[in-house]
């Protein structure tokens, strides 16, 4: 009956710290399949953005916190050229932010 106890005990106490008792699988992604890293890159005033997995909204912001450009992106590779002052700025597409430097 200790025994019993013992591993009730253990199996509350693992699950309760957040330790899962399964494993848990997603069914609909293959393990072979790695998602592709959105690339941002800027040289001098032009912007690359790599892998863009779906078209979103580009939207970049000054360091005071207005927009200065904004623009629809499409999936997979795009390259503008930035008409923006020398500076720093904040780069939003979608869920993913960056700090960017026109030089």
């Amino acid at each position: 009956m200790k025994r019993f106890y013992a591993i009730l005990l253990t199996t509350l106490l693992l699950g309760g710290m957040g330790f899962p008792l399964l494993s848990q699988v997603n069914p609909e992604r293959s393990v072979m399949e790695a998602p592709e890293k959105v690339k941002i890159k800027m040289s001098e005033n032009r912007l690359t953005i790599e892998n863009l997995p779906k078209d979103d909204i580009l939207e970049i912001y000054n360091i005071m916190g207005v927009k200065v450009f904004s623009r629809r992106v499409k999936t997979g590779t795009n390259e503008y050229t930035l008409t923006l002052p020398k500076g720093f700025y904040i780069l939003k597409i979608g869920k993913i932010t960056k700090k960017i430097a026109i030089s």
